[in-house]
């Protein structure tokens, strides 16, 4: 589990086809051309998504590995690791490829005294073709000194200063990138805002627009099961903690008896008990040599200093409410760097999972911040790790295939960008994404697409989804907070899928459907193409004056295997809309916000206690995940509704305070879902 959580970068998919001009058009893979440069030249160029020959080529056969430390003006420093090209043209300094991350740019196991980096296949693939690859552990992670909140404004401003330093440094040629996903897709962002004149693109991946819904409070509901995992990682993580099999500490920045060996600069963990920082002063080492104790110092600076982001998070249940620092979520998000960004207009590749939990944050970055050349967006579908998804299989790849593609677009990023070689990828058309069930791969021009068509379903009686309500009524159903939206072996599901627990099995919800209110339509005469931001209306009475709840867009197949395709929640109590360009500053947000989508502010002041009643309807308006989804001729539409997802959520504290479904103190709800004309609904965006 942890290895995986540690490696929560990006990884990727496999591709299609060629320009198109403002009319939108389908175009299949087999379609784009080979480009040959002359009579005389008989090496075929081509460059599109995810195939890519002629425009450069692995000229380097080996690498060094450089390790150092980066200054920071506040008397802090930085690790660093840099695999430098060996072994081919005699360039003397390259266009560099950075990760900056809290993640342990690498580890040392003690058992054998050999260095692990999890990301040794980046730096070989880009090595080979003339880039140095660099990774910076963030302050207060790994070998670096200083301590950190995590998203803290200081880790902006040390990610210009490292770019800076890299920039200056004699195997560097001025140009630099940055890579990765999830914290690292932010730290780019944050860097990027700074304005380093040496940043020269970025491709932040499985990262939303705003932190507060995609993270911590989807629909204002604490996403307790991500945020324990990944504070059970980066609190031990951080203090460079040894578990046999499961975590590792972090390579040293220094050798400081010169001896080549990393093993030798870890403390001794004298009492067996995971860390060296509980067993006295001065610590202990392998030999003999005298040290100035630079890892253990920094190591014992993350202990005392270091904020555990989950144990402040889940008693700020507001975008407005304030961090130990007195930062609120706007000022630690990703919308914090938007205005600057935008500004900048630094070159942009943005990347997106269908179901990563930050699908709907990862498209309103990309359309809001959308430039015309310079920005692109890929929709692949995969989870929050896209390598781990079930759905690479079912859709007939293979994951060495699945991250070359990957390796391949940043290529092809890089080469346009950091070296100027004029492949073509800055004018292909912007938005790429992978039609589920349908054709595949398709470009397009714009998100969301200008052709869909919004079809509304409505909730209607016999609990069937129509056209035309025949009958207005209500169905009642009695709250189950037992429902476990999780799936397969390893029980993972969209919101865990961010601490890398992605599910191991297709999310077959079959079974599930039974602890839930549903609604199905009759079975689809044609295939139907559902692509964009599915919206629910949901009118709700209740027997408590609390709830929450969760929204299920299904597949029925003919025999009755119901598959998961989007969903959606929402706290009753943020029932109320506000104008979504808040979600960058508030009630003073300046910046048009896109697409626009229903936004439920969730400032203190937005959420009302105690809507709910078992009189007059609340309206409850919930924007589901993107997607893109072909329902097949003899398929059926449903929606499934509960009032829980547990233990992924944590429970309504009015009508759970234990936090436990079998506890005394739960009330079950029993709520009803108002149908017919004026009622319940279902939006779906159709393309032709």
């Amino acid at each position: 589990m942890y290895r995986i959580l540690a490696l929560m970068l990006c990884v990727l998919i496999t591709g299609c086809s060629e320009p198109t001009n403002s009319t939108p058009k389908i175009i299949a893979p087999e379609n784009s051309p080979t480009e040959v440069t002359s009579p005389q030249d008989t090496t075929p160029k081509i460059s599109k998504p995810f195939e890519y020959s002629g425009y450069s080529s692995p000229e380097y056969a080996s690498h060094t590995v450089l390790t150092d430390t980066v200054p920071m003006s506040d008397g802090e420093y930085l690790a660093i690791d840099v695999f430098i090209p060996t072994e081919g043209p005699k360039d003397k300094d390259f266009p560099v490829v950075l990760m900056y991350l809290p993640y342990q740019r690498a580890n040392v196991d003690p058992e054998t005294g050999a260095v692990v980096n999890w990301r040794d296949r980046y730096a070989t693939y880009f090595t080979q073709y003339g880039y140095a690859f660099a990774l910076a552990d963030m302050r207060g992670t790994g070998a670096s000194s200083g301590w950190i909140h995590d998203f803290m404004p200081q880790l902006a401003d040390d990610g210009k200063e490292l770019i800076d330093w890299i920039a200056d440094q004699e195997w560097c040629d001025g140009n630099v990138g940055m890579q990765g996903g999830s914290y690292l897709g932010w730290s780019q962002l944050a860097s990027a805002s700074r304005k380093p004149e040496a940043l020269k693109c970025i491709l932040p991946y499985a990262v939303p627009l705003e932190g507060f819904t995609g993270e911590v409070y989807p629909g204002g509901i604490y996403v307790q099961g991500f945020m324990n995992r990944w504070s059970g990682f980066m609190n031990p993580a951080q203090r460079n903690y040894y578990v046999k099999g499961m975590l590792l500490p972090t390579k040293p920045a220094v050798d400081e008896d010169g001896d080549g060996e990393w093993l030798d600069e870890i403390p001794i963990d004298q009492d067996g008990d995971g860390t060296f920082l509980n067993d006295g002063y001065p610590p202990k080492y392998r030999d003999d040599s005298k040290r100035e104790h630079i890892y253990y110092n920094a190591t014992m600076a993350h202990h005392k200093g270091n904020y555990d982001y989950s144990k402040w998070a889940e008693v700020t249940p507001f975008i407005d409410g304030e961090s130990p620092l007195g930062y609120d979520l706007y000022d630690l998000g990703p919308n914090a760097f938007a205005e600057a960004i935008m500004e900048h207009n630094i070159p942009r590749y943005h990347i997106v999972g269908w179901f990563d939990g930050f699908a709907r944050g990862g498209l309103e970055m990309y359309s809001t911040m959308k430039t015309p050349g310079t920005s692109k967006v890929l929709v692949a579908p995969s989870y929050h790790d896209f390598d781990k998804s079930p759905f690479w299989s079912e859709f007939g790849y293979k994951i060495d295939r699945v991250r070359e593609m990957l390796n391949i677009e940043h290529l092809r990023y890089y080469d346009r960008y950091l070296k100027g070689i004029e492949n073509g990828v800055d004018k292909e058309p912007q938005v790429l994404i992978y039609v589920m069930h349908g054709e595949g791969w398709r470009l397009e021009n714009e998100w969301p697409l200008a052709r869909q068509t919004n079809h509304t379903l409505y909730f209607d009686n016999d609990h069937t989804l129509s056209e035309t309500p025949t009958e207005t009524g209500k169905d009642s159903y009695l709250s189950d907070f037992t429902h476990d939206s999780r799936f397969g072996s390893n029980t993972g599901n969209r919101w865990e899928s961010i601490a890398g627990n992605a599910p191991k099995a297709l999310p077959i919800r079959t079974e599930l459907d039974k602890q839930s209110l549903l609604y199905t339509s009759d079975a689809l005469k044609k295939d139907v193409e559902v692509t964009g931001h599915p919206e629910v209306n949901l009118a709700v009475t209740s027997s408590a004056k609390y709830g929450d709840f969760y929204v299920y867009l299904e597949d029925v197949a003919p025999d009755g295997t119901s598959t998961l395709v989007t969903e959606g929640l929402l706290r009753a109590g943020f029932a109320g809309l506000h104008d979504n360009d808040q979600i960058i500053f508030g009630k003073k947000g300046t910046i048009d916000v896109l697409p626009d989508l229903p936004w439920h502010g969730y400032e203190k002041e937005d959420y009302v206690d105690g809507i709910l009643s078992e009189d007059s309807p609340v309206n409850l308006k919930i924007s589901l995940q993107p997607t893109s989804w072909v329902f097949k001729q003899g398929h059926r539409y449903r929606v499934a509704i509960t009032t829980a997802d547990f233990p992924t959520f944590r429970l309504h504290p009015k009508l759970s305070p234990s936090n436990d479904p079998a506890a005394e103190d739960t009330i079950l709800p029993t709520i009803s879902v108002h149908r017919g004309q004026g009622g319940s609904s279902i939006s779906l965006p159709i393309i032709p």
